[in-house]
């Protein structure tokens, strides 16, 4: 994993955390943000070049603030990883209208081949240390933690 390299709307902060792995997300829109923030989780987990698209998942989260919003959504993508096996490649989010929206993600990927992927990190959880979402200069950010 390049270190503080940007990629398709996030980067790794690697010294912000020991233990554990940090990643800045940004998106135009908030549902480009939740994508990101998707995108880097697995990331972290495996390389995405690795995965093809032959599951399709969906999860549907909210109403809830953005940020508690964003927190569900990649706690939810920990648990289908460690329950069902499973990772994604591909991410679309959508939102519902207002200041507590609903969520709406589909998601495509497969189940774990350790022959296959190359995997990198077990991520455990999202943590609340440094964690946020906010619009400043009209795009989204997030900051997120994970423990490994």
């Amino acid at each position: 994993m390049p270190k503080g390299r940007t990629r398709s709307g996030y980067r790794f902060l690697p010294d912000v955390a020991l233990a554990d792995i940090a990643f800045a997300a940004r998106g135009d829109s908030l549902s480009a943000l939740f994508e990101a923030a998707a995108r880097a989780l697995t990331e972290v987990m495996v390389d995405r070049r690795t995965l093809v698209g032959r599951v399709e998942r969906r999860v549907d989260l909210g109403p809830s603030p953005p940020d508690i919003l964003l927190y569900d959504l990649l706690t939810q993508l920990i648990v289908i990883k460690d329950v069902d096996s499973l990772l994604f490649k591909t991410f679309k989010v959508t939102l519902g209208p207002g200041k507590e929206p609903s969520l709406t993600c589909v998601m495509r990927g497969e189940e774990i081949d350790r022959d296959r992927h190359a995997l990198r990190n077990d991520v455990k959880a999202v943590t609340m240390h440094m964690f946020g979402v906010k619009k400043k200069a009209g795009r989204w950010q997030a900051t997120v933690v994970l423990d490994i």
